[in-house]
């Protein structure tokens, strides 16, 4: 059995890099929990929320991988390319099939310009 629960709005800030695509999924999917910013003094630090929490808990590093990828308008085989490994590669690690490994890390983090930790 599945229990949902409403908590309190939260204000979040997204990077201004944050690809479109996934904060209109973020919106579309969280709209009940997020307001926009106001000068309220008790806003809660969305890190340390519940529902980040639940978010990172089904986000995995292949998840991450496919929305940044999908968001940048790219296919398996040309990330691929531009990172030095194949679209079969690409596509394990999406699936979860395949861990990401640092060196792979280093090179996502830095082509999607975010922290290499989610990839790991």
């Amino acid at each position: 059995m599945l229990a949902v629960a409403r908590t309190h709005p939260i204000s979040i800030r997204f990077k201004p890099m944050t690809p479109a695509k996934v904060l209109r999924t973020i919106r579309r999917e969280f709209s009940g929990y997020i307001f926009r910013e106001s000068k309220k003094k008790n806003s809660e630090n969305w890190f340390e929320t519940d529902l980040h929490k639940e978010i990172s808990a089904r986000m995995t590093p292949g998840k991450y991988l496919r929305n940044l990828r999908e968001a940048s308008g790219m296919t398996q085989k040309e990330l691929g390319e531009k990172i030095g490994v194949s679209a079969n590669y690409v596509s394990d690690w999406e699936n979860g099939q395949r861990n990401i490994s640092r060196f792979a890390a280093k090179k996502l983090s830095r082509l999607f310009n975010v922290n290499p930790g989610i990839f790991i």
